[in-house]
């Protein structure tokens, strides 16, 4: 029987954190599928334009993250060197609360954003407490940016349920 060696734990170690960032990696691949498709036929339930505009860019977003992962995944695959994009650009300005349209489907679409609150929430938490585990730099910064990007569809949700139960309207353009 072969004794392990220092230099051959390490090696053995450093494997098996790839393979479990690589798989954390696909969990993610999956969650941003699921929401896309989540976020797609919420657009098909909204019956306002506003509605089916927010969904399907909310989709359009998680599309985007499907594809970085896997980007990231195809990269890691290959062993070339990350280059992090920055935090994606999503800081769409929320209209003043006296426009909007009004959703004649308000509740359905209340629990639509509900289910997608709390979806984005765990995500963005999920996203976090990876990368405050991780070491590797730039690995870690993949995670923060996912669970920036995930603050972000979070805090236009709730944006969208508080003007959508007051106000019965949707502010997205």
């Amino acid at each position: 029987m072969k004794k392990k060696t220092k230099s051959t734990k390490k090696a053995s170690a450093k494997k098996s954190a790839k393979i479990d960032i690589d798989e954390l990696l696909l969990s993610a691949l999956g969650a941003e599928l699921m929401a896309m498709e989540f976020y797609s036929n919420a657009a098909q339930k909204a019956q306002s334009s506003a509605g089916k505009n927010l969904f399907r860019e909310l989709a359009e977003f998680e599309h985007s993250h499907y594809e970085h992962i896997k980007g990231i995944i195809e990269s890691r695959q290959k062993g070339k060197t990350l280059t992090l994009p920055p935090i994606s650009p999503f800081d769409k300005a929320i209209k003043p609360e006296v426009s909007g349209e009004f959703e004649p489907n308000k509740d359905e679409i209340i629990d639509v954003l509900n289910v997608g609150i709390k979806a984005e929430k765990q995500a963005q938490e999920r996203y976090k407490k990876i990368a405050d585990q991780i070491k590797d730099k730039e690995t870690k910064q993949i995670f923060i940016n996912l669970s920036e990007d995930e603050r972000r569809h979070l805090n236009l949700l709730e944006n969208e349920y508080y003007q959508l139960s007051n106000k019965g309207t949707i502010i997205w353009e």
